[in-house]
């Protein structure tokens, strides 16, 4: 009976499959662990047995490192699972055990490592903050465990992987190639970390070159579980210079003394006569080693791809302190250029301070600058100190600024403006806030009054007596041609060359005559082309060539034939409509230079002919050149023909079609862009060369001459008889006296040469010899000098016509007046200023500050019609743009351009940006002029 009830529990027993005490450590738990686990020989009762997630409930709660399995409620479910009394059970336990256990491992591994972190740490470059093939980028990698005990799958193969990506999250570098989808676990205990394998990017790419210099984001990333920690990093890749480039270094200083701080200034020349492309170099910039410090400087090429044939490229600068005597290390990235150098010894005594100076712009976020703005900032001194520090200044020159150029002049010296003065000052900085120095303002003209020329500007502030400076750099642009630059030398050819049908190309070459020239571009587009019909009429204009930058300097040898700008097209046929109609046009090309070079080519459209398509037809251009005279009409028989007097010169005018509306007349004197040209039917019977007129700069009314002077020289010899001259004696006398007549006419135009003609023909007369001084002389030299000390800067004509004098008189009491250093002249045009010989009024000041004369100008001169329509629209709240002003005055834009600024330069006009466009109005002082002017009449 007791057996039979152990046989019925037996029975009862083989139901139930009781797993108990079955101790197995995690090292077994692996992928070769597992296989004998796997390999049972019941495959039926292993496929049945298949369904893991049963076991899942009572496995995922076991956490101790030996597991104790006792799970027994699932099998007793199904009796397809239990084993029947007098079977073998020991292979199939085996199989189901190991079961169990890939069902644990799946669950135990996915579950706990919310709890793991990857964790990573770079190695630092010695003495830089960046990576370079020498010191490369190594990661140090590791498992953080935060939480209980742990274990997931790895791939032993690439563990830990490298990914990186550039700039733009472009993924440059993949470590996934290296992974071979092996597996294998990894057990963390409570708070282990455990270092893995170290990552090294080479910085290559898949073609073994190099990447390119610049940010990228590094990232650690584990495939298994996702797991990844990233950072950004910087690399200097090596970077080839075309050998036929060449950097320079050039060191300045503010004054020929050595003392305060140093500027070196970087630049790169093409001596070249080709273009070099340095596109495909990729990023790259300047590695700078001042003493033991590293930094990263300007870029190699200035952000320009293309460097023309004698160019000049700025690249940056760098600034030393004027103590400073670390060794100066300037380089490429991987050293293909290499320059070092010391700075010079100063023997500048200073004063220390923890401090450091920043400049203030005014709220100024955009550093560049155009013809007609002002430089206005500050300098901030910021202490660096927890305590407040006493200053002393023993001069007035607290704060000063000085400002370089591109070619490393000096072009604005605050000192020069207002020199120092000796005081006793006492400051305080307080370490909660900046002490704040004033600047002089600054609108772009050097001392010699010329505006300087477009480009990088490099701006310095100091605090001289303590030793600080700091410096940032500008840019500066102008598209108006500076008119102080010239160009005499230069001889600019263009040339055009049909391209089938619908378009044509248009190259250039310059020769320079004498010496070496530097051509200045003031915009962008290098050429602009202005097709002119037959009635004069504006038939298209376009710019080409515009992949250019303001400020570009290219420098062009003495002697030599450069061309420097690439061929380029141009599409005479745009969205299948054709720019032109057919016929003959003046193609007027303008270099958009400082100063502007134009030249004029004849030619019909279309270029293209059957007969000689394959033939280019080029164009041979004419020299223009500037005369400035008088004309005077000479009638023949074909009609008047117009004679320009200029300098001593005779010019006969052929033609002025592309001078608009304009036509000559005798009443007023100008400048004219001329070139030479066939003779006009009226003037075939006259030996003198023939210009024909393409441009008017300027016109006026002529100044008249004294009638003083010629009743002065005329010295009558009484009692003379008169002989009858023979024909020859008589064309003598008129050609004599037409040439005198000439010399006379240019003579009394121009105030330099009327002045020394005047004297030199009163000697000659006798008039000046050493006279005994009498009182009305001195009286009259009063009066001189009293007007000029109330009107410094009157010019020679309006003196003559305040005063009352004749040309002889005031010539004579202002020789006497400059001989005895009461009174110093100033060339100002074609005028001549004079001004009283003070402390305050002397000729080594700069000429923006002289005092200049209220302007009062004719109401039917140029400028006075420009005010009155100025002061209509004003008056109905309008306000034109020079091209408006030009079209109803039936003016040129350059002539109304001049005007604009002359009458800005007195304080009579404002320009304003409105829009996109400039427009001008009336100041305050000009609507007083007008209000208060009997010539000016506002209705």
């Amino acid at each position: 009976m007791l057996s039979g009830k152990k046989r019925n529990a037996g029975k009862r027993g083989s139901n139930i499959i009781s797993l108990k005490a079955i101790m197995l450590r995690r090292e077994l738990w692996d992928g070769r662990a597992m296989k004998p686990f796997l390999n049972g020989s019941d495959t039926n009762l292993s496929s049945k047995l298949n369904k893991k997630q049963r076991f899942q409930p009572c496995l995922a709660s076991m956490t101790s490192n030996e597991l104790h399995i006792e799970c027994t409620a699932y099998l007793s479910r199904d009796e397809h699972h239990s084993l029947r009394m007098g079977e073998r059970a020991t292979g199939r336990v085996s199989l189901l055990a190991g079961l169990l256990l890939v069902s644990l491992l799946v669950g135990f591994s996915s579950a706990q490592t919310a709890n793991v972190s990857l964790e990573t740490s770079l190695n630092q470059p010695v003495g830089q903050t960046w990576y370079t093939p020498d010191q490369p980028m190594t990661m140090s990698t590791f498992f953080s465990n935060s939480g209980s005990a742990t274990s997931f799958d790895n791939d032993p193969s690439c563990d830990i992987i490298l990914n990186v990506y550039d700039s733009e999250g472009i993924l440059v570098h993949d470590g996934s190639d290296e992974c071979r989808g092996l597996s294998r676990g990894i057990d963390l205990f409570a708070g282990e970390t455990k270092e893995m394998n170290a990552l090294i990017w080479d910085m290559k790419n898949e073609q073994g070159s190099w990447q390119p210099s610049g940010f990228y984001t590094v990232e650690a990333f584990h495939p298994s579980t996702g797991l990844n920690d990233s950072t950004t990093v910087r690399i200097q890749t090596p970077v080839m210079v075309p050998d036929e480039l060449e950097y320079s270094v050039m060191m300045t200083h503010r004054t020929a003394e050595t003392s305060g701080p140093m500027v070196s200034i970087i630049n790169l020349n093409n001596p070249t006569t080709q273009s070099i492309d340095v596109s495909s170099a990729g990023p790259c910039s300047m590695e700078i080693e001042i003493g033991t410090t590293r930094s990263i400087g300007m870029a190699c090429f200035a952000g320009v791809d293309l460097i023309m044939p004698g160019e000049q490229l700025f690249i940056g600068h760098i600034l030393t302190d004027a103590l400073s005597q670390e060794n100066i290390t300037i380089s490429t990235p991987g050293g293909s250029y290499q320059y070092s150098f010391s700075p010079q010894e100063s023997q500048a005594e200073t004063s220390s301070v923890e401090a450091a100076l920043s400049i203030n712009w005014d709220g100024r976020e955009l550093m560049e600058y155009t013809n007609g703005e002002a430089l206005v900032l500050s300098v901030d001194m910021v202490s660096s100190s927890q305590v407040a520090q006493t200053l002393q200044f023993t001069t007035t020159c607290k704060a000063e600024l000085w400002i370089l150029d591109d070619f490393g002049e000096v072009v604005f010296d605050s000192r020069a403006e207002n020199p120092c003065q000796d005081i006793d000052l006492e400051m305080e900085l307080s370490p909660n806030g900046p002490l704040n120095f004033a600047l002089p303002q600054w609108g772009f003209f050097k001392a010699d009054g010329c505006l300087v020329s477009p480009g990088k500007l490099t701006v310095i502030v100091e605090l001289p007596q303590y030793d600080l400076s700091t410096s940032s750099q500008i840019q500066y642009a102008d598209l108006i041609p500076n008119p102080c630059d010239s160009q005499s030398s230069l001889t600019f050819t263009p040339t055009i060359t049909p391209e089938g049908e619908t378009s044509l190309s248009l190259s250039s070459s310059f020769e320079n005559t004498q010496e070496e020239h530097f051509l200045r571009m003031v915009n962008p587009c290098t050429y602009t082309l202005t097709f002119i019909d037959q009635n004069q009429d504006v038939a298209y204009q376009l710019q080409t060539l515009c992949d250019d930058y303001s400020g570009r300097k290219l420098l062009l040898p003495p002697g030599s034939q450069n061309a420097p700008f690439s061929t380029v097209s141009v599409a005479m046929v745009q969205e299948g409509m054709p720019l032109l109609l057919d016929g003959a046009y003046t193609l007027e090309i303008a270099l958009e230079s400082s100063p502007r070079a134009i030249q004029t080519l004849q030619f019909d459209w279309p270029m293209y002919s059957e007969q000689s398509s394959d033939e280019p037809i080029s164009n041979s251009p004419v020299e223009t050149f500037e005369l400035m005279g008088t004309w005077n009409g000479l009638l023949t028989e074909q009609g008047t023909c117009w004679v320009l007097n200029a300098e001593g010169e005779q010019y006969l005018l052929s033609h002025a079609r592309n001078a608009g509306q304009w036509q000559p007349t005798s009443e007023v004197e100008g400048i004219y862009i001329v070139h030479i040209e066939s003779a006009s039917p009226a003037c075939q019977t006259f030996n003198a060369p023939s210009v024909a007129v393409l441009e008017v700069q300027l016109e006026q009314l002529p100044e008249v001459a004294e009638e003083d002077t010629a009743t002065d020289a005329q010295m009558d010899s009484p009692g003379e008889e008169t002989i009858p001259a023979p024909v020859v004696a008589a064309v003598s006398v008129v050609v004599t006296t037409s040439l005198l007549s000439l010399i006379f006419i240019v003579a009394a135009s121009n105030e330099s040469l009327r002045i020394p003609s005047t004297l030199a023909g009163l000697w000659f007369l006798g008039l000046l010899g050493k006279t005994h001084e009498t009182t009305d002389g001195r009286y009259q030299r009063g009066r001189l000098m009293g007007y000029l000390t109330a009107n410094p800067g009157c010019h020679f004509r309006a003196l003559m016509a305040a005063l009352d004098m004749s040309n002889g008189q005031i010539t004579h009491h202002l020789r006497i007046l400059e001989n005895e250093e009461n009174v110093w002249r100033k060339k100002d045009g074609r005028l001549v200023r004079f001004y009283p010989f003070t402390n305050q009024l002397h000729p080594n000041m700069i000429e923006e500050d002289l005092p200049v004369p209220p302007l009062s100008p004719d109401p039917n001169s140029l400028q006075g019609k420009i005010l009155s329509l100025l002061d209509e629209d004003g008056q109905l709240g309008g306000f034109p743009t020079q091209a408006e002003l030009a079209k109803r005055l039936e003016k040129s834009q350059q002539l109304i351009s001049h005007h604009l600024r002359t009458l800005q330069k007195y304080g009579l006009v404002e320009r304003r940006k409105m829009g996109v466009k400039n427009r001008y109005k009336l100041t305050r002082e000009a609507i007083f002029l007008l209000e208060t002017s009997v010539d000016f009449s506002r209705d």
